[in-house]
């Protein structure tokens, strides 16, 4: 053991660089994964990931400062070439160009980052300096040049967390987006137009997310920016062209993209290249007979895997969509047709392949309180294990909320049915001027709960949600026996997912919803008032007559506006029955939900979900956007008409253009 622990300390600045090359080759390729994937194991591998490079780098140069008497021991005779690796720890601080940031957070500490820059840079110099040896001028100059180039690429990832942050976004005029772009053909149609026309709308876009408005100049205006919302054809373009706008937003909050765009960018880029060329060729020159064969070996290594990770950022550059537009627009036909193959083909952007995690978060609450359903995943046995163990120490299962959240959520499949649904909805709101949405089986529950939505919406959420999964559970059982299908099942799916979807957002991202009060105590308080419900065994299974006669039990309750109890009582007092009109209109509800929300959210939330694969709320805010929809928007979204027309205050304020749209309208 003793040997083992010897030849350690002898090799472990060998192995500390050797590692952290490592940890920058794993986040070169899998840190664009998480934007198309919510798997909690590869967030978690990057995040270590991420933290670990930084701090094997700062590590293993703050040994080099200290430890060159082991250098000299280890080195056998030889001269030690480990000093020539703090340059290239300063490469490996720099990151990597698929990603500079793992969240928001990241880069609103750029300032951080910065100084460690100056710290780390100091560092290296020092450990460059104080290296006792004599060396040949064609190392010494090899090593300096190295330096200068992990100078300007750690100075890159800095600049990129600073154009990255989101204060960075809002005082930014957008002239990065304002390019030249080129004319397409007849024959350039189908996904090359789609991507030219996110790319025509960035400036839009980004004025969405810093809360400005992007009809600013008017509808009617010329720039070439404006969104094109006559030239997406059909509902699956839209949706491909707010995919990708989001896609680029992504690359350039939390990537070198943006960087890479601009002048400075381009000069400290091609400066850390020829100073890595220059370097490794001056290597090769030198005399290393003399240096420890390991050593060697192991800087051979650095420069190559380097100038690999090197090339690929290249490759990563030429097949970016801006280059493959600018390209075309400087008439440079090879070029651009060579971007558009690297673009289009599987090792960049193919149009099949989405460029967010295509899922839908979702979390069904019935199930939680109840805790009655036979677990079937992983997740769900931990969370009866945990409450079964609980229990035995006279722990509630209110206080372990915070593990159901994680553990009881999952995601499935942003399906075609459920996308088109959202789009539609969106539209046939913004046309909603004269002709308002008629609702034939809903209308006398919503018109006497509506004054529930203002009061509390979290609450209403809450209990709306648990209506709909009984109120499915019913229309199921009733058409179990018909031979139907097809569509009414299908608008079955697209409710349950809205349900549990906005379920979803209430409990993991309350910051997305304009709620008055705690998401969590508001669910705590729900499990505690409905305790029938806690001791039902039936789960999402329960019948609408079980809900019913549980509410019937309770009716004698103290009623308030907007509480619970009030609530249900209205749900009893209506009785609605089963039908397939009623889940479509309640499929609609949920999404008049999604929309007002999605209006009333702001741009730093949308974007700190970027980096987690993306919410459906976020393409609900940008194709809002579009239709001039949101409260940044020509046409702000209120929740009901109750609270319309209300405050003339407001209106008389307004700008004569500015109208209102009604989630719920009633005469």
């Amino acid at each position: 053991m003793k040997d083992f622990m010897k030849l350690y300390h002898q090799r472990e600045i060998q192995l500390l660089v050797l590692l952290s090359f490592t940890l920058q080759m794993f986040l070169f390729f899998t840190g664009s994964l998480r934007r198309r994937n919510t798997n909690v194991f590869l967030r978690v591998s990057i995040w270590t990931a991420y933290l670990g490079a930084d701090f094997t780098a700062v590590y293993a140069l703050g040994y080099l400062s200290r430890h060159d008497d082991i250098q000299r021991q280890m080195s056998g005779g030889t001269q030690p070439l480990a000093f020539f690796w703090a340059s290239f720890l300063l490469i490996h601080l720099g990151g990597q160009d698929s990603i500079t940031a793992f969240s928001m957070a990241d880069n609103n500490l750029w300032l951080r980052h910065l100084l460690n820059l100056v710290v780390q840079v100091v560092l290296a110099a020092y450990v460059f300096w104080k290296s006792p040896a004599r060396h040949s001028a064609e190392l010494l100059v090899s090593g300096v040049l190295v330096f200068i180039a992990g100078v300007t690429k750690y100075g890159e990832r800095t600049l990129s967390l600073k154009y990255g942050r989101f204060k960075s976004l809002e005082s930014s005029t957008g002239d990065h987006y304002k390019k030249r772009f080129p004319e397409l053909n007849d024959s350039d149609h189908g996904y090359s137009k789609v991507v030219l026309d996110a790319l025509c709308s960035m400036l839009n876009v980004h004025n969405v997310f810093a809360a400005r408005n992007p009809f600013v100049n008017g509808p009617e205006s010329n720039s070439p920016v404006v969104i094109a919302r006559d030239t997406v054809q059909g509902t699956k373009k839209m949706l491909k062209v707010v995919e990708l706008e989001l896609a680029i937003m992504y690359d350039d909050l939390y990537t070198k993209a943006l960087v890479l765009r601009t002048r400075i960018g381009m000069i400290l880029r091609c400066t850390s290249h020829a100073c890595s060329l220059l370097a490794f060729a001056l290597f090769l020159t030198c005399d290393k007979r003399r240096y420890n064969g390991v050593d060697v070996a192991i800087t051979y290594s650095l420069f190559i895997g380097g100038f690999f990770l090197d090339l690929s950022a290249v490759f990563i550059f030429i097949m970016s969509p801006w280059t493959w537009a600018w390209l075309k627009a400087q008439k440079c036909d090879r070029l651009a047709s060579l971007s558009w193959f690297l673009f289009s083909s599987d090792i960049g952007w193919p149009e099949k392949r989405p460029r967010w995690s295509n899922s839908i978060g979702q979390y069904n609450l019935l199930n939680w309180v109840s805790g009655g359903d036979q677990p079937r995943s992983y997740n769900q046995k931990v969370v009866a294990l945990v409450r079964r163990l609980s229990s035995l120490v006279g722990v509630g299962k209110e206080d372990l909320f915070w593990l159901s959240k994680t553990l009881d959520t999952e995601h499935v499949e942003a399906d075609e049915k459920t996308m088109e649904f959202v789009v539609k909805g969106i539209s046939s709101l913004s046309d909603e001027v004269s002709e308002q949405q008629q609702w034939q089986h809903l209308g006398p529950l919503l018109k006497k709960i509506r004054v529930c939505f203002v009061a509390d919406m979290g609450c209403a959420i809450v209990v709306m949600h648990i209506f709909t999964q009984v109120y499915l559970n019913a229309v199921e059982a009733a058409a179990a026996g018909d031979e139907g299908g097809g569509d009414a099942d299908d608008m079955v799916e697209v409710c349950r997912k809205l349900s549990s979807y906005m379920m979803y957002l209430f409990v993991n991202h309350p910051s997305m919803l304009p709620l008055n009060a705690s998401s969590e105590a508001t669910v705590v308080e729900f499990a505690k008032s409905r305790e029938e419900l806690s001791r039902t065994q039936q789960g999402s299974k329960m019948t609408l007559d079980e809900l019913y006669n549980i509410i019937q039990q309770n009716k004698d309750g103290v009623s308030r506006q907007g509480t619970m109890e009030e609530m249900y009582k209205m749900i009893l007092e209506e009785d609605v029955q089963p039908s397939w009109g009623a889940v479509e209109e309640m499929a609609a509800m949920w999404l008049r939900f999604l929309i007002f929300a999605a209006g009333r959210s702001n741009g730093k939330v949308h974007a700190a979900e970027l980096a987690s694969g993306g919410e459906l709320i976020t393409f609900a805010w940008l194709l809002m956007a579009r239709e001039g929809l949101g409260e940044s928007e020509r046409r702000r979204v209120r929740l009901t008409s109750t609270i319309s027309s209300i405050s003339s205050a407001d209106s008389a304020g307004a700008a004569a253009d500015l109208k209102e749209a009604y989630a719920f309208f009633f005469n």
